[in-house]
């Protein structure tokens, strides 16, 4: 059985805005700039690092986020 994982933040690109949606929430958050997203996701999440899924036209990836060093 493969161990459980963690569910992941979602930012999304819908038209020119990204959306955030947090692990297990159904409301998105809408920001004018990614940098603006991966911030709340680091603040969503107290400055820990957080994997997040990033989907953006035809393309899908994820990443990890970690707070500037």
């Amino acid at each position: 059985m493969a161990p459980h994982k963690k569910p992941l933040y979602r930012i999304t690109l819908v038209d020119q805005a990204w959306h955030v949606r947090r692990p297990r929430a159904t409301l998105d958050h809408a920001f004018a700039s990614l940098e603006e997203a991966t911030s709340f996701v680091l603040n969503d999440s107290d400055g820990a690092a957080e994997f997040v899924e990033l989907v953006a036209d035809n393309t899908y990836m994820v990443k990890k986020l970690a707070p500037p060093s």
